[in-house]
């Protein structure tokens, strides 16, 4: 269970402010695509993600897409945002990130990883020990593998919500600038 504990946890992408990510020394979020920038349904991006985008470009935080789904879904859609991407991730096994990591020559410690499943996105972060935070679904709507990850996911979350292991961004971020 160890490996499904976020650094922090988030209603949606949307609502982490820039500032979280300046105290983390964050330079580049790894965001999951579906469920957490935009639902499953979505093949363009929508106005929120689009503004998150320029948000972290603006702040010279760069994002990259890593999903689980089709090169033609995932290529289609950050070609959109111009960023870039990683598909047929193959979450939770972090080869394809480490992978990426050494070949753009990113920092570990300089890198947090969003998404809205425990078995997939939080596990691969945590082998791939980076930061990350985990976000609420955007959508209950679910393609058939993660309704199946949904049904396991709810046995651990509850666990891990029992034990306060889910800590809104806002505390960790509250409890950052005290230190």
């Amino acid at each position: 269970m160890k490996n499904l504990i976020p650094t922090a946890h988030a209603k949606n992408i949307f609502e982490i402010n820039i500032e979280f990510f300046k105290a983390f020394n964050i330079k580049t979020v790894m965001a999951d695509l579906d469920n957490t920038l935009d639902s499953y349904l979505n093949k363009t991006p929508s106005k929120e993600t689009f503004n998150l985008v320029k948000r972290l470009k603006d702040n010279n935080i760069s994002i990259i897409i890593v999903s689980n789904n089709s090169e033609k879904r995932v290529s289609m859609y950050a070609k959109i945002l111009n960023v870039n991407y990683i598909s047929r991730a193959f979450k939770p096994f972090p080869n394809k990130i480490n992978k990426y990591i050494k070949k753009n020559g990113l920092k570990k410690d300089e890198i947090i990883f969003i998404g809205d499943q425990l078995l997939t996105d939080i596990k691969v972060a945590n082998k791939a020990k980076i930061k990350s935070i985990y976000v609420d679904e955007i959508t209950t709507k679910n393609a058939f593998i993660t309704i199946l990850n949904k049904k396991i996911e709810s046995y651990y979350k509850n666990r891990l919500k029992k034990h306060n292991k889910f800590i809104n961004w806002e505390v960790v971020y509250g409890n950052l600038k005290k230190s």
